[in-house]
């Protein structure tokens, strides 16, 4: 593994060797050619580097090939390209993250899901408390970043079942559904038009006499189990 991560640094362009370079001589407080877990961890802080205890745990569990408990510089490339790439491949989720993040502290709470989750599955806060604590593994009653990829993922599956409802409901394709559409589906499950006519005024929050996208939501109120 040292051998291959070798090959990769010697390939750099003369630039990014530099660049990495003084990166790993200013995490080489001792100048010894290896950075421990210590200095990694110390020098992070410093900098100001947003590395988790599982990026650290992730450098020197996987890319330390020789196991000494230390990096050197080419295992240390190896681990920033790394790095770079999971940076890159998480953008979209990321920026998914901000619309929940309003207040841009790096995790998500309850209160700050619910207007989405709301707009999007429908959800009154009740569920929207329930459904986040699925996700919040530690219990801190907070989304992190990681936790948030399955919770995402979760959420675009329920969003996807709702959409596939809302478009079989919606036969004239307008974008809203009124009682007469709603009662062909209700009518299939034995329901009356009166009882599709009760759930338009009862969902039906803008008084417009139809449902959107979001009222449908509330009134098919996905399991999310």
């Amino acid at each position: 593994m040292a051998d291959a991560a070798s090959t990769k640094a010697a390939d750099l362009p003369r630039d990014v060797y530099v660049m990495y370079k003084k990166k790993f001589d200013n995490f080489d407080l001792n100048k010894d050619g290896i950075i421990s877990v210590a200095e990694f961890t110390s020098v992070s802080k410093v900098f100001g580097y947003s590395l988790t205890d599982e990026d650290i745990k992730e450098i020197f569990g996987k890319i330390d090939g020789n196991e000494d408990g230390g990096i050197c510089f080419d295992e240390f490339v190896a681990a920033m390209q790394k790095r770079a790439k999971k940076v890159k491949d998480m953008a979209p989720l990321r920026e998914q993250f901000r619309l929940y993040d309003t207040k841009q502290r790096g995790y998500i709470t309850t209160d700050e899901a619910y207007p989405v989750l709301s707009r999007e599955l429908g959800f009154d806060e009740n569920k929207t408390g329930t459904f986040v604590d699925m996700f919040d593994k530690n219990k801190d009653y907070q989304l992190s970043l990681l936790e948030f990829v399955a919770f995402q993922k979760r959420v675009e599956e329920l969003k996807a079942q709702i959409e596939a409802a809302f478009k079989e409901c919606d036969t004239d394709n307008d974008g809203f559904i009124s009682a007469a559409e709603l009662n062909v589906v209700m009518s299939k499950k034995g329901q009356s038009m009166s009882e599709a006519e009760a759930v338009i005024a009862k969902y039906d929050i803008n008084g417009d006499g139809k449902l959107d996208y979001q009222e449908f939501a509330a009134y098919y109120d996905i399991p999310i189990f």
